[in-house]
C-alpha cells in the first residue's frame, strides 16, 4: 500500500464517504489513488467546502477536505464561526507549497508562515513528510471526530513516491445556452423581513428543517417560531447556503429551507453556482431581498442599484424559480419547494425579540437530536 492509499484507507476506515476538494497539482498522486466509492466535491473556494462539510456533519455524516496550504488564509472565518464555534470534527489534507523544493516564489513567502498561523489560529496539526509519519493516521482521523476538533495534515511533496500531472481528463469549455428573461421590480413590498417570516414559518411543515442567515434572520426565525428543527447560523456570513447544501444531501428525507438575504448572495455569489451545480431537490432558497444589509444598519446593498439576483440565478442554471412581493404566491413557492424563491421585502429588524438564548454547541446537539429521530 502507497502513501496515498494509506490516506484514503484512513478516510474509509472512520467512516469518511464525501471529500471537498480544491485542486492543486501536487495533491495529483494522491487524487490518483481514489477509492471508487469515495465521492470527492469539487469546490469553487476553501470556504465553500467548509460550509458543505460543515452541513453533512449536521446530518450526521463524515467528510474531509483536501486543500493547498495557501487556501487556509481564506477559510479562518468559516473555520471560527461553523467547525470551531459549533465543535465539529473535521480532517484537512493540505499540500504544503513553499516547504520543498518549491520553486514558485510566491508560494515560499506564504508556506514558511503556514506553521506560525496554524498555531496562531489554535488549529492542531502534523506535517506528513516520510512514510512512517503516516503510521498512526488512522488513529488521528479518528481522534478529529471523536474529539469535535479541527486537524490539519500538511503533506509535504517529499509524500509521494511519483507525480501523476494528468490523473483525469482535462478540462474544456462546454457551456450550456443561456437565455434570460426576467422582469424588472420596482414595486412596493408589503412587510419587512420579521413579517415575511411570519408568513414563512406557518408553510414550513413540522418535520421540515429551517436553517437561517446569521444576525437578525436567525433572531428573527427564532422569535417567530422556534423549533428543534430549526437550525441559526451564528456566524460566516455567505455560508448559509453551503451548509445548507451538504446538510440537504445528508438527509434527503427531508426538506431543508434556507433562509438568507440578497447582502449575503452578494457578498458570496460562488454559494449560488454550489446550488446550481449540486441541484439538491429537497432544498428551496429563500432570498428576502430588502435591497440592504439588514444586520449592519440597512445600508443598501447591490440589489438597490439595478443587480437581478433572479437574473443571475436563472443565467447559471438555478430553473425552479419565483420571483414576488405577494405574499401568497411566496407561500406557494414553498409549498411547491421551488429551489429559489425571490421574496422582496421592506428594509427594517425586529425591536422587540431578545438575543437567541442558546450556545452554538446547544443549537447543535439540539438540531441534530431533532433530526436522527
Amino acid at each position: 500500500m502507497n502513501n496515498s492509499e494509506r490516506i484514503w484507507g484512513s478516510l474509509a476506515a472512520n467512516e469518511v464517504d464525501v471529500v471537498t476538494y480544491l485542486p492543486c497539482n501536487k495533491m495529483n498522486a494522491l487524487m490518483y489513488h481514489k477509492p471508487a466509492d469515495m465521492t470527492v466535491w469539487d469546490i469553487t473556494k476553501e470556504s465553500a467546502g467548509l460550509g458543505l462539510c460543515f452541513g453533512r456533519s449536521l446530518g450526521h455524516k463524515r467528510s474531509a477536505m483536501m486543500i493547498q496550504n495557501t487556501g487556509l488564509g481564506n477559510l479562518v472565518t468559516e473555520l471560527y464561526t461553523l467547525q470551531k464555534l459549533y465543535q465539529v470534527g473535521l480532517p484537512i489534507f493540505v499540500s504544503w507549497r513553499g516547504y520543498f523544493q518549491e520553486p514558485i516564489e510566491a508560494q515560499i513567502i506564504f508556506g514558511g508562515k503556514v506553521e506560525d498561523l496554524l498555531n496562531a489560529i489554535d488549529v492542531e496539526y502534523k506535517i506528513l513528510a516520510k512514510a512512517e509519519d503516516l503510521d498512526n493516521i488512522d488513529a488521528e482521523v479518528a481522534a478529529c471526530f471523536a474529539q469535535n476538533k479541527v486537524k490539519v495534515f500538511l503533506m509535504s511533496p517529499e509524500l509521494w513516491e511519483q507525480n501523476s500531472a494528468d490523473y483525469h481528463d482535462f478540462g474544456s469549455p462546454a457551456l450550456q445556452p443561456v437565455n434570460v428573461d426576467v422582469p424588472a421590480y420596482s414595486g412596493a413590498p408589503s412587510v419587512t423581513r420579521h413579517g415575511a417570516i411570519g408568513q414563512i414559518m406557518p408553510t414550513v411543515a413540522a418535520g421540515d428543517i429551517v436553517l437561517s442567515q446569521i444576525g437578525f434572520p436567525s433572531k428573527e426565525v427564532y422569535n417567530t417560531d422556534d423549533r428543534d428543527t430549526n437550525f441559526y447560523m451564528l456566524g460566516a456570513l455567505g455560508a448559509a447556503v453551503n451548509v445548507g447544501i451538504g446538510l440537504a444531501m445528508a438527509v434527503p428525507e427531508r426538506h431543508v429551507y434556507i433562509v438568507d438575504g440578497d447582502g449575503s448572495m452578494f457578498f458570496n455569489p460562488n454559494q449560488m453556482f454550489d446550488l446550481a451545480a449540486l441541484k439538491p431537490d429537497n432544498l428551496t432558497l429563500i432570498c428576502l431581498d430588502n435591497g440592504s444589509w439588514g444586520s449592519t444598519g440597512n445600508q443598501p446593498t447591490l440589489s438597490s442599484k439595478g443587480f437581478n439576483l433572479s437574473g443571475i440565478a436563472q443565467a447559471i442554471g438555478i430553473s425552479s424559480r419565483v420571483m414576488t412581493d405577494n405574499a401568497e404566491q411566496m407561500q406557494q413557492a414553498l409549498r411547491d419547494k421551488k429551489q429559489f424563491v425571490h421574496y422582496f421585502i421592506n428594509a427594517g429588524n425586529d425591536k422587540v425579540g431578545g438575543e437567541i438564548p442558546l450556545t452554538a454547541l446547544s443549537i447543535k446537539q439540539r438540531f441534530m437530536a431533532a433530526i436522527a429521530d
